[in-house]
């Protein structure tokens, strides 16, 4: 099979920016490099408003870059397109991204500013035969899923209890906990909202929530992002304790020992959450190359969006 027509709609961090800051390592956090790294694909062009971003993707990736979409479309056929513009616009340029029928759009998180838009959008697409993945990477990333077949296999035991710390607002980071623990512990069950927090970041709130996933408790605590940066996750288990720190980029993982204290020495699982794009971009080729699942779909990004959608329904009361 020849190697994939891939674009990226919009140059920001995630489109291109991490390239720079991390330039000259072998990182792959963005849609431009994971397409230009993965053979699979073949970087064709890009678009964005900004000259100087065009600037740069021309200079780094040796390829066109457009003011519009139509523009991108009249001098390349792209099959796969990276959406990667704020979630105020995604709807409107889902649609517009249809109409010129790539195979799949590829689409940050959250899918849509609301259930509603989402379920639109997701209907037009099946209308049209275009299929859709949402860029939750930690469902492609392999240390993440060695530690759900940790838990699966019942390494932790009973999973009694967990505490997630997350800044930069509950829809734009909160929700890739919300993703994750769907994942490793089932899906999310009640919720209570604790202390609704503040309204920042774009009009995206900062709570803190409780939500049961499965059967075990998760309490979500909202940090303020103008300090620092924070997105952790603690689970106690019977067997086990378990941190994922630093978004994933440390996993630790302490067994309780036959006197029933935890064990002073960790052990680590290993991940490669430093080339987690280019993990995403192997998952939607094996998808297109040979029909397996997409490790996180439209259907997938949804449900999470309803859970965002139910705690926003709540704080709203």
């Amino acid at each position: 099979m020849s190697a994939l027509k891939a674009a990226v709609i919009g140059l920001g961090n995630i489109g291109m920016g991490y390239d720079y800051a991390h330039r000259g390592d072998d990182r792959i956090l963005t849609h431009a490099h994971a397409f230009a790294a993965h053979p699979g694909f073949e970087l064709v062009g890009a678009v964005d408003p900004d000259d100087e971003s065009r600037r740069r993707f021309t200079d780094r990736y040796a390829r066109g870059a457009y003011r519009s979409i139509a523009e991108l479309f009249a001098q390349e056929r792209p099959e796969v397109v990276a959406l990667a513009i704020p979630t105020a616009l995604h709807a409107r340029t889902f649609h517009e991204l249809m109409a010129h029928k790539p195979r799949i759009i590829l689409c940050e998180k959250p899918l849509a500013k609301s259930v509603a838009e989402a379920e639109e959008m997701l209907a037009a697409a099946a209308r049209a035969g275009i299929a859709v993945m949402v860029n939750y990477m930690r469902r492609c990333e392999p240390g993440t899923l060695a530690l759900r077949q940790r838990i699966a296999a019942g390494d932790l035991g009973e999973v009694r209890k967990g505490v997630v710390w997350y800044s930069k607002g509950l829809a734009n980071n909160g929700s890739h906990f919300i993703d994750l623990l769907r994942m490793l512990l089932g899906e999310a069950g009640p919720i209570a909202v604790l202390d609704a927090g503040r309204i920042g970041n774009g009009n995206d709130p900062e709570p803190d929530v409780r939500i049961v996933f499965g059967k075990t408790p998760v309490y979500f605590l909202a940090a303020r992002h103008e300090d620092y940066g924070i997105n952790a996750l603690e689970l106690l288990g019977s067997r086990a304790q378990v941190r994922y720190i630093d978004g994933g980029l440390r996993v630790e993982l302490r067994q309780v020992t036959a006197d029933g204290a935890l064990d002073a020495a960790v052990s680590m699982i290993d991940n490669d959450m430093q080339r987690y794009q280019y993990h995403v971009c192997e998952s939607l080729h094996r998808h297109l190359a040979g029909g397996e699942p997409l490790a996180t779909d439209g259907a997938n990004a949804l449900e999470t969006l309803r859970v965002v959608g139910k705690i926003t329904a709540l704080l709203s009361r």
